[in-house]
């Protein structure tokens, strides 16, 4: 996700409660806001550094926290971090003024040249500064940047893994077979009836895909559009690469799970 690597923008949010009667919201007002580029960054683990540039694009002066994880899926490809040395950077807290732009330096001291991708994420914290006299809640917002140590040799190999309904969800299962990570932009599920007629046409936005790893990702089908389709199209997106599946749907796809053990519940009990 090589590309333009726009800013990301976090802005900080005051919430401001006046003595004011019940029945009106408290006042809401915005107050300074920083820039990150790039988005992400990655690392050859020969050359090892890269540099993140955080420009202050609000009103007041920022301070900026950083700290590093590492990054990893579990095998429900739910995202896990956990503190890492590999991963060094200065400076730790940066004081950005009005208008200025501080430079961090980023380092990799990990496994030189490794055959998967190692992955992390450079967490940007603004420290909530309140003035004196001020009653306020500020609610401060962290960014994650994705950082990725290239292999040796990249092998980008994903596919559509897996394809069912339960729970009025169609699951859609990616597998990244490869040794570096993929980005799935989109997927798009298609039903249609016995006729071929279109009962419905949904996208979803997708998200990273760690090497070797399957993730799945969930499209609302309602009880009554799974009734109707007999054929659901799945169409996945990474980058230029394109994933293509069908999946063939009868009724008894579309009963809830806790129905479908009632009845074979009840079928044990009738036949005893």
């Amino acid at each position: 996700m090589n590309q333009k690597m726009p800013g990301v923008k976090l802005t900080r949010t005051l919430l401001r409660f006046l003595a004011v009667p019940l029945l009106l919201l408290p006042a809401l007002a915005l107050a300074g806001s920083f820039t990150a580029v790039p988005v992400k960054l990655t690392i050859d683990s020969r050359s090892k550094t890269e540099v993140l540039r955080i420009m202050n694009d609000g009103n007041e002066k920022v301070t900026v926290q950083l700290e590093a994880k590492a990054w990893s899926q579990d095998e429900t490809g739910q995202d896990v971090y956990a503190d890492t040395k590999d991963i060094v950077f200065f400076p730790k807290i940066a004081d950005i003024e009005k208008g200025e732009e501080r430079i961090i330096r980023i380092g990799y001291q990990g496994e030189k040249a490794p055959s998967t991708e190692k992955t992390y994420r450079l967490y940007l914290a603004e420290l909530p500064v309140t003035s004196p006299g001020e009653l306020a809640l500020k609610f401060a917002l962290r960014l994650g940047i994705p950082i990725f140590v290239s292999p040796r040799k990249e092998n980008r190999e994903w596919a559509v893994d897996k394809v069912g309904i339960s729970e009025e969800s169609l699951r859609v299962s990616i597998n990244n077979s490869g040794n570096t990570h993929a980005v799935v932009s989109k997927i798009m599920a298609t039903g249609l009836d016995a006729s071929g007629k279109e009962v419905f046409s949904r996208n979803i936005s997708g998200w990273y895909v760690l090497a070797g790893v399957s993730k799945p990702f969930a499209v609302d089908v309602s009880r009554q559009e799974c009734l109707s389709v007999r054929t659901i199209n799945v169409t996945a997106e990474a980058g230029k690469i394109v994933r293509d599946t069908t999946l063939n749907v009868d009724r008894t796809m579309c009963t809830p799970k806790h129905q479908q053990i009632k009845k074979k519940m009840n079928g044990v009990s009738g036949g005893e």
